[in-house]
């Protein structure tokens, strides 16, 4: 009967819209914290190429050939303003800016693994060989968002005992490297070999102090993440490529204050001379003295009680609060990132599961009445499509 076979269809869609309700509501409750931008070095942006495969705007002569390579999303093309290079002393020659593994074999040195984005200087002594490369963001960095890239620098080996080697990891506002006008450095990490025996210091808006760790100590890797607080405030933790306790966390106010919302990453490095140090015939592509990044990442929490990061906010991420409480090292739950797991963190867990319009959330907690409606519900409409269906024949 056509009727028959018509109210057969309309009992399965109301069978299946039932069931998508209900798969949706747990696919909401596993949305992921959000990602704002992302970039890694084996994007198809920097794919060899003639004159090297990553290339950026405003290089000098000797350096790599200007371009505007751009790859992942959330960024704006690579600016690298202010560099200084001697092409015939280097092993790399015009590339001091290039793509571990890419452009060249993949160093040993390189604990990131290839491909990697990688900058090197030039063997001249005291010839001010210097390397930048800043990525502009989108959007300026938002209160609660999370900038974080994995790195791997070399030993500090300035070539004469004279001379001076550093690196420096700044976050600017401004929209570039702070060689260009307008940009103003708002926090940095650096370490040289001439000042705290080569150890990691920060500037803010208490100047320069110590992070109490050698930079030798993140010659194997490790993970830079940044996270703003408030308008003028930051939580700043290094970390070990294979988890662990932070080697360094720091909390503190952004330098010149009111200059301007952070909006761009430089990560610079000087005098540091390029591969094995060598030059002419000599010369080797090591990977020795060569500074390496990658994994660029801008997150924004969506979720500030997921303590479990599984993309939902239950009674899981309670109990890890609770095993938690005190810590300043193990931060899973500090919801209010304020550095240290507390009442705070369990406030900020209770609001979210109490928040309207989340019902992704409530639905997250196995309450006994929320499962047996739905299996009632759902069963009710299959036995009812199965006797229109029979109906229906």
């Amino acid at each position: 009967m056509t009727i028959g076979v018509n109210n057969a269809s309309q009992g399965r869609r109301r069978l299946s819209a039932i069931a998508f309700a209900i798969l949706a509501t747990f696919h909401a409750a596993a949305a992921p914290a959000g990602v704002i931008a992302s970039d890694v070095a084996s994007n198809s942006a920097y794919v060899a190429q003639s004159g090297g495969a990553w290339k950026g705007l405003n290089p000098m002569s000797e350096e790599n050939p200007a371009g505007s390579d751009d790859g992942g999303f959330g960024f704006k093309p690579w600016n690298f303003a202010g560099g200084f290079h001697y092409s015939q002393q280097s092993p790399y020659g015009r590339l001091n800016h290039f793509i571990d593994g890419v452009d060249f074999a993949a160093s040993s040195f390189n604990n990131l693994g290839a491909p990697a984005f990688a900058l090197t200087n030039a063997n001249v002594v005291n010839g001010g060989a210097t390397s930048i490369a800043a990525r502009p963001f989108e959007a300026p960095l938002s209160v609660g968002a999370t900038l974080s890239f994995r790195f791997d620098n070399p030993s500090l080996a300035p070539l004469h005992q004279f001379d001076e080697a550093g690196f420096v990891i700044r976050l600017n506002s401004g929209g570039g490297p702070l060689a260009q006008s307008g940009v103003e450095e708002r926090f940095a990490i650096f370490a040289s070999s001439n000042f705290l025996g080569g150890g990691w210091a920060a500037v803010d808006a208490g100047g320069e102090s110590a992070l109490g760790f050698p930079s030798s100590q993140t010659r194997s890797g490790a993970e830079f993440r940044f996270t703003l607080t408030g308008a003028e405030s930051y939580r700043l933790d290094l970390l070990p490529l294979n988890d662990g306790a932070p080697l360094a966390s720091k909390t503190g106010s952004l330098a010149r204050p009111g200059t301007g919302a952070i909006d761009a990453l430089e990560i610079l490095m000087y005098g540091n001379g390029s591969g094995n140090g060598q030059t002419g015939a000599a010369a080797q592509r090591t990977g020795e003295r060569e500074f390496f990044f990658n994994n660029l990442s801008i997150t924004a929490p969506t979720d500030s009680g997921d303590y479990d990061a599984d993309g939902d906010v239950d009674g899981r991420d309670l109990l890890i609060w609770q095993r938690t409480l005190g810590s300043t090292t193990n931060l899973g739950a500090d919801g209010s990132r304020n550095g240290t797991v507390d009442a705070a963190d369990l406030q900020v867990w209770k609001e979210t599961l109490a928040s309207p319009g989340a019902g992704a959330v409530a639905a997250a907690i196995p309450e006994p009445s929320f499962f047996a409606l739905s299996a009632a519900a759902f069963a009710v409409s299959l036995r009812r499509a199965r006797r229109i269906c029979q109906i229906g024949s």
